[in-house]
């Protein structure tokens, strides 16, 4: 394990630990050749179960996110796998999740919620369009870092996949509970617009304040009965990204930018 002081690669060095997760511990590390700080993200393999399949997933995450290039996505620059461990080198992102936030002052004015769907989307709306297109499959305000500049960051690719064909099933993993889309709940075909249905959950629980329904029939009260001084257009927005059919939602998030930049 990573200890502060300590070099790894003969070239960054260790500063302090800035955050954990089940499996994994982050630090701040400093390039020694660059004087350049970067975040790593250290994977003890003895700490895993299901041992080859997890690192087989993590790494292709990891690699997943090398041939990406988006100023609200982090940079992985490095990829170092040894017999203990595995440490992926990316972009150090300062700020918070909006998840902290939300908790922290409640409600989120409805300038800075559309500022932010708008940013959302376009990032979406990048992965949508590689080839393959990448569904990102976990939208949530714990995903998505808010810089002190008021520019965000899209985090934590564990359950993003690569879509080769006409939508794929999601059976691999069901996303987070409340802001999953149904499609993704019931293990049918998924695409764009499942991602589109977690972003309107997340902009609801932002402007609201209210946590989503994890059981069916996951029914959202449009978000002017909790504050009547809304914006009815915004309403008209999410209540688009939240249908429970996909058919009923945005196709794309280019369509989702376009309303949203008139709201």
């Amino acid at each position: 394990m990573a200890t502060i002081g300590s070099v790894i690669d003969s070239k960054y060095e260790i500063l302090k630990k800035i955050g954990h997760g089940g499996m994994s511990q982050v630090f701040l590390a400093m390039d020694q050749r660059l004087n350049k700080q970067w975040a790593i993200k250290e994977i003890e393999k003895k700490a895993l179960k299901n041992q080859s399949i997890v690192i087989a997933s993590i790494l292709a995450e990891a690699n997943l996110m090398k041939k990406l290039d988006h100023p609200a996505l982090p940079r992985i620059v490095d990829i170092l796998e040894n017999e203990r461990n595995i440490q992926i080198v990316m972009d150090y992102i300062e700020g918070e999740p909006l998840s902290n936030l939300l908790a922290a002052t409640g409600p989120q004015k409805q300038a800075d919620v559309i500022d932010w769907a708008i940013q959302i989307a376009e990032v979406l709306e990048y992965l949508h369009t590689r080839n393959p297109a990448i569904i990102y499959r976990d939208m949530k305000p714990s995903n998505v870092m808010l810089s002190p500049n008021g520019k965000i960051k899209l985090i934590d690719f564990g359950v993003a996949r690569e879509n080769h064909g006409e939508g794929f099933n999601s059976s691999d993993n069901l996303g987070t509970p409340g802001y999953a889309a149904p499609e993704q709940m019931h293990n049918r075909p998924i695409d764009q617009r499942t991602d589109i249905y977690s972003l309107g959950v997340s902009l609801y629980q932002l402007i609201t304040g209210q946590v989503p329904p994890k059981e069916p029939p996951f029914d959202l009260y449009p978000i002017r009965y909790w504050n009547p001084e809304l914006s009815g257009g915004l309403e008209r927005i999410i209540q688009k990204c939240t249908q429970v059919n996909p058919d009923d939602r945005y196709s794309t998030c280019v369509e989702l930018i376009y309303d949203l930049v008139l709201c």
